[in-house]
């Protein structure tokens, strides 16, 4: 990124915060005036028809308010809810919703025992045909179109196999990936600390938290000693770039969840809790970070069950953060790609009398290539500005005129923001 007009000018990339003064312009880390990121990211599994998945729908979105990240599956052996099923209300609804943009992730090809090479083209041609696009991709247990390196065995990557797809998977546009790697340390995207360690102990759950914690240590320990497969805990990455199998480049990202008996017991909604519990919110405020939790919204979904309680009111919490200007809450699909268009923008900015002009040039993409962003791509890019002054924001030698100056945030500063 060019940043000669005024010294100091950057982005805030992991591990390298640059330190500023009032008079410098800067790209803001969040949307004004957010100080950290958060989306639930919920597989379909045991959500297995469409009316307990309108319900998950809307009690999420309706009842509570929020914005959250949901999938589909595209085949499913059993006949359970899946775009592919043979009833066109699954169909349409699952189409509907991914142009609405309210499921934005593929879950693997689904549940499909003899899942080969010669599904794949079905399944994309049906989204094309429908106006629907999907970049999120995330494995499903034990699937054989996976990508998975460590625990699910995936041969989805795999040139050599009647699985492999994704070459035609990347073609159609899937550009985020997560296979089974999980973290429990609240808040991605900033330095590794080992403060965040501490905090997995919990008082009420003292033995199954300290036994989290041991083996929290252990992965981190392995992950200095140079194991890649944990080799996301040292860097404390939300998304890196990662070669497939089959030569491949795409992003991969990490999913949270730090349940005190671990991820794979709590996934389910009676448990989301305490993945977004005050505590952890508190946390991810602090460090000013991502996250991007794990769990599926269909297990033990009840949300009138007493059971239910602290879910919703740890949900209705998340809301109230949300309103407040604390946490930006949004799907997967944009948490990651404003992630990635923050990290990998081209800017530049000088100043005209007292007007600082912030020439956006393009996002250099090193996996898909460098473009000229649409002006909607740029939608909630806030930048700092000195206190007192005027400021345009021009996009390819033409001025983005719907921005907006901010006054200032918890730092002191003032911002304008693409809106």
């Amino acid at each position: 990124m060019e940043t000669e007009t005024i010294p100091g000018i950057g982005l805030n990339l992991i591990g390298k915060k640059e330190s500023h003064t009032l008079h410098e312009v800067e790209l803001r880390r969040f949307p004004y005036p957010y100080r950290a990121a958060l989306t639930i990211c919920s597989d379909i599994d045991e959500t297995d028809t469409l009316e307990q998945h309108e319900a998950v729908q809307y009690f999420i979105r309706k009842t509570i308010g929020i914005p959250f990240s949901n999938s589909f599956f595209p085949y499913h052996d059993e006949g359970k809810l899946s775009l592919l099923s043979g009833r066109p209300s699954d169909r349409s609804a699952i189409l509907e919703q991914i142009r609405g943009g309210t499921i934005d992730v593929i879950h693997s090809y689904g549940e499909k025992k003899d899942f080969s090479r010669r599904d794949v083209e079905p399944v994309w041609e049906e989204l094309r045909k429908h106006g629907c696009k999907v970049e999120v991709w995330v494995d499903h247990k034990d699937a054989s179109s996976n990508l998975c390196k460590y625990r699910c065995n995936g041969l989805g990557d795999l040139p050599q196999c009647p699985e492999y797809h994704m070459d035609l998977t990347v073609q159609s546009g899937i550009r985020f990936i997560w296979t089974d790697r999980l973290t429990n340390l609240v808040g991605q995207e900033v330095p590794f600390n080992w403060k965040s360690v501490s905090i997995l102990y919990d008082p009420q759950h003292a033995w199954d938290s300290f036994i989290n914690m041991a083996r929290t240590v252990a992965k981190i320990v392995l992950s200095f000693l140079g194991w890649r497969k944990y080799d996301f805990f040292k860097s404390n990455c939300l998304i890196h770039k990662h070669r497939l199998k089959d030569g491949q480049w795409v992003y991969e990202f990490i999913r949270f969840n730090n349940h005190f008996k671990g991820a794979a017991v709590g996934d389910t909604f009676l448990d989301l809790y305490y993945l977004i519990s005050d505590k952890v919110l508190s946390k991810l405020k602090e460090v000013e970070g991502y996250c991007i939790v794990y769990t599926h919204l269909g297990k033990k979904f009840a949300p009138e069950s007493q059971s239910a309680e602290e879910t919703v009111k740890a949900l209705r919490n998340l809301k109230k953060e949300s309103d407040a200007g604390h946490i930006f809450v949004r799907s997967a699909a944009e948490i990651l790609n404003y992630c990635i268009r923050t990290r990998y923008l081209n800017w530049t900015c000088k100043r005209q009398s007292e007007t600082y002009l912030v020439h956006i040039r393009s996002i250099d993409d090193p996996l898909f290539g460098n473009y000229v962003p649409d002006p909607r791509m740029l939608r909630n890019f806030t930048f700092y500005i000195p206190k007192g002054a005027s400021a345009r924001i021009i996009l390819d030698e033409r001025q983005i005129l719907n921005t907006q100056i901010n006054p200032a945030d918890y730092s002191g500063r003032q911002s304008i923001t693409i809106i």
